[in-house]
């Protein structure tokens, strides 16, 4: 019986690059999603601790100031992880307009940006299959030239 090798070539660095917009949207909704969690429970901290008594001591006072540092700390992590995927998700949107051809950015964003399948993107802008592969093929070199012109990883 003959053992067959899989010998799978490294992902083109623009296709690789490209791809991660949907993931980074699904990080992007959840951040700020989790970022609105945390204002929401800053906010009715109060309310949860409300039967916290608080007379004579400032036990209750520590308890109350110390949950909401908590909070806004996170919040604050948050909102800083959400702007680094704001700006990775800016960069691709960069790449994609850097583009001289109109067909390959059209490509492009109806394959990466809006994740459509092949058959939709052919069906979208009326080109057939090979057609379509060709535009994807030099959208993908001018992409993986702009990201070396900038130095994008």
């Amino acid at each position: 019986m003959e053992e067959r090798i899989l010998i799978r070539r490294p992902e083109n660095p623009a296709k690789a690059f490209l791809s991660r917009y949907k993931y980074l949207c699904i990080q992007q909704e959840s951040l700020q999603r989790s970022i609105q969690a945390a204002q929401d429970r800053a906010l009715s901290c109060t309310v949860r601790l409300k039967p916290i008594q608080t007379k004579g001591g400032c036990g209750a006072y520590d308890r109350i100031a110390e949950d909401i540092a908590g909070k806004l700390d996170a919040e604050e992590q948050l909102t800083l992880d959400l702007e680094g995927i704001s700006k990775a998700l800016s960069e691709i949107r960069a790449a994609i307009n850097s583009l001289q051809s109109e067909a390959q950015k059209t490509v492009l964003t109806l394959r990466y940006i809006e994740g459509l399948d092949w058959i939709s993107v052919q069906h979208r802008i009326g080109y057939e299959e090979r057609q379509t592969f060709v535009i994807h093929g030099r959208a993908l070199r001018n992409v993986k030239a702009w990201m070396e012109e900038k130095d994008v990883k």
